[in-house]
């Protein structure tokens, strides 16, 4: 697991909608799988991230 921020907790997230819906007073995380070259015409993911990344989306949306 790694973890990271984007500025000031209260400012939004980087660039996605979960800022619009946190102001909703949601609680709000931004989650992914780290890329490589993000923007470039290449970008690059671990296979083994991206499936991690979908069982841990779906166990959570399963305990909904």
């Amino acid at each position: 697991w790694q973890t990271g921020e984007l500025g000031k907790v209260d400012a939004g997230g980087g660039g996605t909608v979960a800022m619009y819906i946190a102001n909703l007073d949601v609680d709000t995380v931004d989650l992914g799988v780290p890329v490589l070259s993000m923007h470039a015409p290449f970008e690059i993911v671990s296979k083994i991230d991206v499936y991690m990344a979908h069982r841990a989306f779906l166990s959570t949306i399963q305990r909904s």
